[in-house]
């Protein structure tokens, strides 16, 4: 039995969860990066920039480890002017072998947060 092509379901979004400490802490953080906070409440909040959200899950037993989140983005040399006086940034911008121009932020409970801009074909060939 076949679906047909209007009940076919259809992925919408995707929203990474990161496991924080502190809420309020985790909300001033992203709050410096340009994220609007879009709920809270006691334990959990959404964040949200662009389009984009983070799910953000507080636990004062948080379990150990850290969440991984890529973020595609455009002008990404702007952006990682922007996020360098926050502290944040964590990596080089620095062109990939896999066409992306890429750099990472790590929030105060160590989630990481990869921006990443693809490389026009042309400057891909060129090696710039």
């Amino acid at each position: 039995m076949s679906l047909e092509p209007a009940s076919a379901p259809t992925f919408l979004s995707v929203a990474p969860r990161f496991v924080v400490h502190d809420l309020e802490q985790a909300l001033a953080f992203y709050g410096q990066l340009g994220f609007q906070t879009t709920y809270q409440d006691e334990h959990f909040a959404i964040v949200e920039r662009d389009g984009v959200d983070l799910h953000l899950n507080s636990y004062a037993d948080a379990p150990k480890g850290h969440a991984v989140c890529w973020i595609a983005v455009t002008n990404i040399d702007a952006l990682y002017q922007q996020y360098l006086p926050t502290h944040a940034v964590q990596s080089p911008l620095e062109a990939k072998p896999w066409g992306l121009e890429e750099f990472f932020i790590r929030d105060p409970f160590g989630n990481l947060t990869l921006f990443a801009e693809r490389i026009p074909e042309a400057d891909a060939s060129s090696g710039s």
